[in-house]
Protein backbone atom coordinates (compact mmCIF):
# COMPACT_ATOMS: atom_id res chain seq x y z
CA UNK A 1 0.00 0.00 0.00
CA UNK A 2 2.78 2.39 0.94
CA UNK A 3 4.54 2.08 -2.42
CA UNK A 4 1.33 2.45 -4.38
CA UNK A 5 0.19 5.48 -2.41
CA UNK A 6 3.58 7.16 -2.64
CA UNK A 7 3.75 6.52 -6.36
CA UNK A 8 0.46 8.37 -6.86
CA UNK A 9 1.94 11.44 -5.25
CA UNK A 10 4.95 11.44 -7.55
CA UNK A 11 3.22 11.44 -10.94
CA UNK A 12 4.51 14.52 -12.73
CA UNK A 13 4.55 15.25 -16.46
CA UNK A 14 7.08 17.65 -17.89
CA UNK A 15 7.63 16.60 -21.50
CA UNK A 16 5.50 14.97 -24.17
CA UNK A 17 6.76 12.62 -26.88
CA UNK A 18 4.98 10.60 -29.55
CA UNK A 19 5.20 6.83 -29.46
CA UNK A 20 5.53 5.24 -32.93
CA UNK A 21 1.96 3.94 -32.60
CA UNK A 22 0.70 7.48 -32.17
CA UNK A 23 0.06 7.12 -28.43
CA UNK A 24 1.14 10.16 -26.42
CA UNK A 25 3.63 9.22 -23.71
CA UNK A 26 4.82 11.53 -20.99
CA UNK A 27 8.55 11.52 -20.29
CA UNK A 28 10.31 12.86 -17.22
CA UNK A 29 13.64 14.61 -17.42
CA UNK A 30 15.59 17.43 -15.87
CA UNK A 31 15.84 18.67 -12.32
CA UNK A 32 13.52 17.76 -9.49
CA UNK A 33 13.16 19.25 -6.01
CA UNK A 34 12.05 18.32 -2.51
CA UNK A 35 11.12 20.35 0.54
CA UNK A 36 13.21 18.74 3.27
CA UNK A 37 13.16 19.00 7.06
CA UNK A 38 16.45 18.18 8.80
CA UNK A 39 16.53 17.66 12.57
CA UNK A 40 19.34 16.92 15.00
CA UNK A 41 19.24 14.30 17.74
CA UNK A 42 17.31 16.71 19.99
CA UNK A 43 14.65 17.35 17.35
CA UNK A 44 15.87 20.85 16.56
CA UNK A 45 16.11 22.14 12.95
CA UNK A 46 19.62 22.20 11.48
CA UNK A 47 20.87 25.19 9.48
CA UNK A 48 23.76 25.80 7.09
CA UNK A 49 23.77 22.48 5.22
CA UNK A 50 25.18 22.05 1.70
CA UNK A 51 24.57 19.61 -1.20
CA UNK A 52 27.32 17.37 0.14
CA UNK A 53 25.24 16.69 3.27
CA UNK A 54 22.27 15.14 1.43
CA UNK A 55 21.66 11.77 -0.21
CA UNK A 56 18.65 11.29 -2.51
CA UNK A 57 17.71 7.99 -4.14
CA UNK A 58 14.86 7.10 -6.49
CA UNK A 59 13.88 3.43 -6.42
CA UNK A 60 17.30 2.73 -4.92
CA UNK A 61 19.25 4.72 -7.54
CA UNK A 62 21.27 7.58 -6.09
CA UNK A 63 20.78 10.97 -7.73
CA UNK A 64 23.15 13.92 -7.93
CA UNK A 65 22.21 16.74 -5.54
CA UNK A 66 22.68 19.99 -7.45
CA UNK A 67 21.60 22.77 -5.11
CA UNK A 68 20.44 23.26 -1.54
CA UNK A 69 18.73 26.47 -0.48
CA UNK A 70 16.47 27.65 2.29
CA UNK A 71 12.87 26.98 1.24
CA UNK A 72 11.23 30.35 0.59
CA UNK A 73 8.21 29.35 -1.52
CA UNK A 74 4.97 30.46 0.18
CA UNK A 75 3.15 27.73 2.07
CA UNK A 76 -0.53 26.96 1.73
CA UNK A 77 -1.47 25.64 5.18
CA UNK A 78 -4.70 24.03 6.29
CA UNK A 79 -5.06 23.55 10.05
CA UNK A 80 -7.64 20.86 10.89
CA UNK A 81 -9.00 21.29 14.41
CA UNK A 82 -10.89 18.69 16.45
CA UNK A 83 -14.10 20.25 17.74
CA UNK A 84 -15.78 16.98 18.72
CA UNK A 85 -16.87 16.31 22.30
CA UNK A 86 -13.71 14.24 22.88
CA UNK A 87 -11.57 17.38 22.48
CA UNK A 88 -13.60 19.60 24.83
CA UNK A 89 -10.98 19.30 27.58
CA UNK A 90 -8.38 21.05 25.39
CA UNK A 91 -10.38 23.86 23.76
CA UNK A 92 -8.67 26.71 25.59
CA UNK A 93 -5.18 25.30 25.00
CA UNK A 94 -5.97 24.69 21.33
CA UNK A 95 -7.07 28.29 20.86
CA UNK A 96 -3.98 29.67 22.58
CA UNK A 97 -1.70 27.40 20.55
CA UNK A 98 -3.38 28.29 17.27
CA UNK A 99 -2.99 32.00 17.97
CA UNK A 100 0.75 31.53 18.45
CA UNK A 101 0.98 29.36 15.33
CA UNK A 102 -0.79 31.74 12.94
CA UNK A 103 1.10 34.71 14.39
CA UNK A 104 4.37 32.98 13.52
CA UNK A 105 3.37 31.93 10.00
CA UNK A 106 0.73 34.25 8.52
CA UNK A 107 3.15 36.66 6.85
CA UNK A 108 3.96 35.49 3.32
CA UNK A 109 1.83 32.33 3.63
CA UNK A 110 -1.85 31.43 3.39
CA UNK A 111 -3.59 29.65 6.27
CA UNK A 112 -7.06 28.10 6.47
CA UNK A 113 -8.76 26.80 9.62
CA UNK A 114 -11.08 23.80 9.34
CA UNK A 115 -13.13 22.21 12.15
CA UNK A 116 -14.00 18.50 11.99
CA UNK A 117 -16.39 18.07 14.90
CA UNK A 118 -19.60 17.02 13.16
CA UNK A 119 -19.11 17.57 9.41
CA UNK A 120 -15.99 19.45 8.30
CA UNK A 121 -16.60 23.20 8.18
CA UNK A 122 -14.36 26.15 7.40
CA UNK A 123 -13.64 28.49 10.31
CA UNK A 124 -11.37 30.78 8.29
CA UNK A 125 -10.88 30.82 4.51
CA UNK A 126 -7.30 30.64 3.27
CA UNK A 127 -5.72 33.99 4.10
CA UNK A 128 -2.65 35.73 5.42
CA UNK A 129 -4.68 38.27 7.38
CA UNK A 130 -4.16 37.79 11.09
CA UNK A 131 -7.49 39.39 12.03
CA UNK A 132 -9.49 36.90 9.97
CA UNK A 133 -7.49 34.00 11.34
CA UNK A 134 -8.08 35.14 14.90
CA UNK A 135 -11.79 35.45 14.17
CA UNK A 136 -11.70 31.81 13.04
CA UNK A 137 -9.83 30.74 16.17
CA UNK A 138 -12.55 32.43 18.22
CA UNK A 139 -15.05 30.04 16.61
CA UNK A 140 -13.24 26.94 17.89
CA UNK A 141 -15.74 25.24 20.21
CA UNK A 142 -16.21 21.59 21.13
CA UNK A 143 -19.88 20.74 21.48
CA UNK A 144 -21.31 17.88 23.52
CA UNK A 145 -22.68 14.88 21.65
CA UNK A 146 -20.57 15.63 18.56
CA UNK A 147 -18.16 13.19 16.93
CA UNK A 148 -15.13 13.62 14.69
CA UNK A 149 -14.99 13.42 10.90
CA UNK A 150 -11.23 13.76 10.54
CA UNK A 151 -10.73 11.42 7.57
CA UNK A 152 -13.43 13.22 5.58
CA UNK A 153 -11.79 16.56 6.38
CA UNK A 154 -8.40 15.27 5.24
CA UNK A 155 -9.75 14.03 1.91
CA UNK A 156 -11.66 17.27 1.21
CA UNK A 157 -8.64 19.38 2.13
CA UNK A 158 -6.20 17.34 0.04
CA UNK A 159 -8.49 17.42 -3.00
CA UNK A 160 -8.81 21.17 -2.62
CA UNK A 161 -5.03 21.52 -2.68
CA UNK A 162 -4.85 19.32 -5.77
CA UNK A 163 -7.51 21.31 -7.63
CA UNK A 164 -5.66 24.55 -6.91
CA UNK A 165 -2.30 22.99 -7.86
CA UNK A 166 -0.82 24.31 -4.60
CA UNK A 167 2.98 24.48 -4.79
CA UNK A 168 3.76 23.89 -1.11
CA UNK A 169 0.68 22.46 0.61
CA UNK A 170 0.88 21.67 4.31
CA UNK A 171 -1.78 20.05 6.51
CA UNK A 172 -1.64 20.35 10.30
CA UNK A 173 -3.98 18.15 12.35
CA UNK A 174 -4.88 18.85 15.99
CA UNK A 175 -6.89 15.89 17.23
CA UNK A 176 -8.03 14.03 20.31
CA UNK A 177 -8.34 10.25 20.45
CA UNK A 178 -12.07 10.28 19.84
CA UNK A 179 -13.73 7.79 17.45
CA UNK A 180 -13.94 8.96 13.85
CA UNK A 181 -17.22 8.58 11.94
CA UNK A 182 -15.97 9.52 8.47
CA UNK A 183 -17.23 7.97 5.27
CA UNK A 184 -13.70 7.68 3.81
CA UNK A 185 -11.26 4.93 4.75
CA UNK A 186 -7.52 5.13 5.33
CA UNK A 187 -6.61 4.08 1.78
CA UNK A 188 -8.65 6.91 0.29
CA UNK A 189 -7.10 9.41 2.68
CA UNK A 190 -3.51 8.39 1.99
CA UNK A 191 -4.13 8.38 -1.76
CA UNK A 192 -5.58 11.91 -1.60
CA UNK A 193 -2.65 13.19 0.49
CA UNK A 194 -0.12 11.71 -1.93
CA UNK A 195 -1.91 13.05 -5.00
CA UNK A 196 -1.91 16.55 -3.50
CA UNK A 197 1.72 16.33 -2.39
CA UNK A 198 0.64 17.65 1.00
CA UNK A 199 3.08 17.32 3.90
CA UNK A 200 0.91 16.22 6.83
CA UNK A 201 1.78 16.99 10.45
CA UNK A 202 -0.19 15.54 13.35
CA UNK A 203 -0.48 16.53 17.01
CA UNK A 204 -2.48 14.05 19.10
CA UNK A 205 -3.91 15.28 22.41
CA UNK A 206 -4.06 12.29 24.71
CA UNK A 207 -4.54 13.50 28.28
CA UNK A 208 -8.12 14.17 29.34
CA UNK A 209 -9.71 12.48 26.35
CA UNK A 210 -12.96 10.75 27.24
CA UNK A 211 -12.83 8.47 24.19
CA UNK A 212 -13.41 4.77 24.82
CA UNK A 213 -11.70 2.05 22.88
CA UNK A 214 -14.34 0.23 20.88
CA UNK A 215 -13.08 -3.07 22.28
CA UNK A 216 -14.22 -1.86 25.71
CA UNK A 217 -17.80 -1.65 24.54
CA UNK A 218 -17.69 -4.67 22.25
CA UNK A 219 -18.43 -2.88 18.97
CA UNK A 220 -16.56 -4.38 16.03
CA UNK A 221 -17.61 -1.59 13.64
CA UNK A 222 -16.26 1.08 15.98
CA UNK A 223 -13.05 -0.88 16.42
CA UNK A 224 -12.64 -0.75 12.66
CA UNK A 225 -13.18 3.02 12.67
CA UNK A 226 -10.49 3.39 15.31
CA UNK A 227 -8.11 1.31 13.24
CA UNK A 228 -8.71 3.44 10.13
CA UNK A 229 -8.13 6.68 12.05
CA UNK A 230 -5.03 5.40 13.87
CA UNK A 231 -3.53 4.09 10.62
CA UNK A 232 -3.93 7.51 8.98
CA UNK A 233 -2.47 9.33 11.98
CA UNK A 234 0.59 7.07 11.76
CA UNK A 235 1.05 6.70 8.00
CA UNK A 236 0.00 10.21 6.99
CA UNK A 237 3.09 11.92 8.44
CA UNK A 238 5.37 8.98 7.62
CA UNK A 239 4.55 8.91 3.90
CA UNK A 240 4.29 12.66 3.21
CA UNK A 241 7.39 14.04 4.93
CA UNK A 242 5.52 15.27 7.99
CA UNK A 243 5.90 14.80 11.74
CA UNK A 244 3.71 13.30 14.46
CA UNK A 245 3.77 14.35 18.08
CA UNK A 246 1.71 12.92 20.97
CA UNK A 247 1.01 15.22 23.92
CA UNK A 248 0.29 13.90 27.40
CA UNK A 249 -0.87 17.34 28.54
CA UNK A 250 -2.96 19.71 26.45
CA UNK A 251 -1.11 22.65 28.00
CA UNK A 252 1.84 21.64 25.81
CA UNK A 253 -0.14 22.41 22.62
CA UNK A 254 1.31 25.90 22.27
CA UNK A 255 4.90 24.70 22.60
CA UNK A 256 4.26 21.89 20.11
CA UNK A 257 2.86 24.33 17.55
CA UNK A 258 5.76 26.74 18.17
CA UNK A 259 8.16 23.90 17.40
CA UNK A 260 6.26 22.95 14.26
CA UNK A 261 6.33 26.56 13.06
CA UNK A 262 10.10 26.59 13.59
CA UNK A 263 10.44 23.36 11.58
CA UNK A 264 8.34 24.69 8.69
CA UNK A 265 10.30 27.93 8.46
CA UNK A 266 13.64 26.08 8.56
CA UNK A 267 13.07 23.70 5.64
CA UNK A 268 15.41 23.28 2.71
CA UNK A 269 14.61 23.11 -0.97
CA UNK A 270 16.88 20.39 -2.33
CA UNK A 271 17.28 20.26 -6.12
CA UNK A 272 18.60 17.08 -7.72
CA UNK A 273 19.03 15.60 -11.18
CA UNK A 274 16.77 12.91 -12.63
CA UNK A 275 17.53 11.14 -15.92
CA UNK A 276 14.87 11.22 -18.63
CA UNK A 277 12.40 8.38 -18.09
CA UNK A 278 8.96 7.28 -19.20
CA UNK A 279 8.28 5.71 -15.79
CA UNK A 280 8.05 7.85 -12.65
CA UNK A 281 9.81 6.51 -9.55
CA UNK A 282 7.75 4.62 -7.00
CA UNK A 283 9.89 5.68 -4.07
CA UNK A 284 12.03 8.74 -3.33
CA UNK A 285 14.20 8.65 -0.21
CA UNK A 286 16.19 11.52 1.28
CA UNK A 287 18.88 10.79 3.86
CA UNK A 288 21.74 12.61 5.55
CA UNK A 289 25.40 11.63 5.41
CA UNK A 290 25.76 12.51 9.08
CA UNK A 291 24.39 9.82 11.35
CA UNK A 292 23.21 12.30 14.00
CA UNK A 293 20.80 14.00 11.60
CA UNK A 294 17.44 12.83 10.27
CA UNK A 295 15.59 14.06 7.20
CA UNK A 296 12.06 13.90 5.86
CA UNK A 297 11.11 15.26 2.49
CA UNK A 298 8.10 16.08 0.34
CA UNK A 299 8.55 16.04 -3.47
CA UNK A 300 7.75 19.33 -5.15
CA UNK A 301 4.99 18.80 -7.69
CA UNK A 302 5.80 19.92 -11.24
Amino acid sequence: MHRNVLALGLLTAVAVVLHPTGTVLRAQRGDRAMFVTVLDSNGAPVHGLTPADFLIAEDGNEREVLRVERATAPMQLAVLVDTSAAAAFATSDIRNGLDRFVTALHEGNEIALVAFGERPRILAESTGRIDRLRDGIGRVFAFSDTVAYLLDALVETARGFERRASLRPVIVVLTSEGIDYSNHDSGQVLTALAAAGAATHVIVLKAGSTALRASQIGDVALERRLFERDFVLHQGPATTGGQRRDLLMSTATGDALDHLAEILTSQYEVVYSRPASLIPPEEIVVRMRRGDLTARGTPVKQ
